[in-house]
């Protein structure tokens, strides 16, 4: 079957062509809420208006590549044959109907319609996000290599789904098998998303792997969200290991930045310290500081080192909440045992909330506290310490400041 009638079918013919089109291929449709939603469209001017709305809701996603090529589709005068088959393709892949995406993209080929760029991408993304068939990320593989074959080039979406489904799913062994097929067919990932050789191909997807567990331990639904937005834009993790990598550098922490620069730039890796990092700052932003302590722990517990940045984070945070004070002198300790500096605005933190309290025994604690510090070589500074105390009560100043210095006084 063409892909576009004659072109001197009158609009009506062409308009009639394609509800002929979409009738086909939902006539088999076996779930009776699809089956509804589909008989509910009985005109062109409906189809092409859901075309419209469903293209765009699927673009806005960012999980699918090539959104603008969807707009085009949904865009022109009269709806082509594969725009319609992608339609149903795409109604399934929004409800994660996986089986029966599927059946629809086969059918489209069966009747000779040939599948753009985007059709293929919104089949491989629901293939490889489903875990409940282990044929599924079989046959994401098979059309992401046969998109190739065919000279389209994937972009973000498809590549990464299916790398993360690959990573969880299947051994090493067969990881790297694929890698090299796409590889010898031609395909270079985009400068901003994971690159590879193949010889470390496999630490990426490691990396993955610990990332993935690391969400599927988490059952807070703010987390879940967050969670979700990373998947949707890369960028966004992308960002924060940038961040961390300058504030390292700003304190000095040269080795620990290069070391977060060598992973995601060099070898396209996003650090797993980032991820952790980015939980529990999360977890803070959301008041939940009893959480954003336990993913600390469980950060430690996977193996997972924190660095300097994620100490500034972590006792920031537990400070804020008069409630964890003592978590954030345990944390401070913590840090300076794994040799690692505090940096001014870290220790003022801690004992600007002992002087909080207001009372003697927190001041003395501080104080016990800071001679710790001073045995381990890391002494509160004068001037940074005004610097980061600037535009507070000046009642409050002078506690932190007696606390940090009383032993210059005696």
């Amino acid at each position: 079957m063409a892909d576009s009638s004659s072109p001197n079918s009158s609009a009506d013919d062409l308009k009639k062509h394609a509800m002929r089109i979409f009738k086909e291929a939902t006539k088999d449709c076996a779930d009776i809420v699809f089956e509804i939603k589909f008989d509910m469209i009985q005109d062109y001017e409906s189809l092409h208006q859901f075309a419209v709305d469903l293209f765009k809701s699927i673009a806005n996603t960012g999980l699918v590549d090539f959104p603008e090529e969807l707009k085009a589709l949904s865009e022109a005068v009269i709806l082509s044959d594969v725009a319609v088959h992608t339609i149903v393709i795409g109604e399934y892949f929004t409800a994660r109907k996986t089986k029966a995406a599927l059946k629809a993209f086969q059918h489209m080929i069966a009747t000779g319609v040939a599948p753009t760029s985007c059709s293929y991408s919104m089949l491989i993304t629901a293939l490889a996000l489903d875990f409940s068939d282990s044929s599924f990320l079989v046959s994401a593989k098979k059309y992401f290599m046969e998109m190739l074959v065919k000279g389209f080039k994937p972009n973000s979406g498809s590549y990464m789904v299916l790398l993360d489904a690959i990573s969880c799913r299947e051994s090493k062994g067969k990881a790297r098998e694929f890698l090299e097929q796409i590889k010898a067919k031609g395909f270079v990932p985009a400068p901003n998303l994971y690159q590879f050789e193949v010889g470390h191909a496999i630490e990426v997807m490691s990396a993955m792997k610990m990332y993935d567990d690391l969400e599927d331990s988490i059952t807070d639904e703010d987390m879940q969200k967050i969670f979700s937005e990373w998947r949707i834009n890369h960028d966004l993790l992308h960002k924060e290991s940038m961040k961390m990598y300058t504030a390292l550098l700003e304190d000095d922490n040269v080795e620990q930045a290069m070391e977060i620069f060598r992973l995601s730039a060099d070898r396209g890796i996003l650090p797993l310290v980032v991820v952790h990092t980015c939980v529990i700052e999360a977890y803070f932003s959301f008041g939940k500081t009893k959480d954003a302590l336990e993913a600390y722990q469980g950060m430690l517990a996977a193996g997972v080192g924190p660095n300097c940045y994620t100490y500034t984070v972590l006792i920031k945070g537990l400070t804020a909440d008069p409630n964890f004070i003592g978590d954030a002198k345990k944390c401070l300790l913590d840090m300076m045992d794994r040799g690692m500096r505090p940096n001014a605005a870290t220790y003022t933190a801690v004992l600007e909330g002992f002087a909080r309290k207001e009372d003697k025994a927190a001041e003395e604690e501080g104080k016990e506290l800071v001679k710790v510090m001073i045995r381990k070589g890391h002494g509160p500074k004068a001037k940074a310490m005004m610097e980061v105390l600037k535009g507070s009560p000046t009642p409050l100043i002078r506690r932190v400041l007696d606390i940090a210095f009383s032993k210059l006084k005696g």
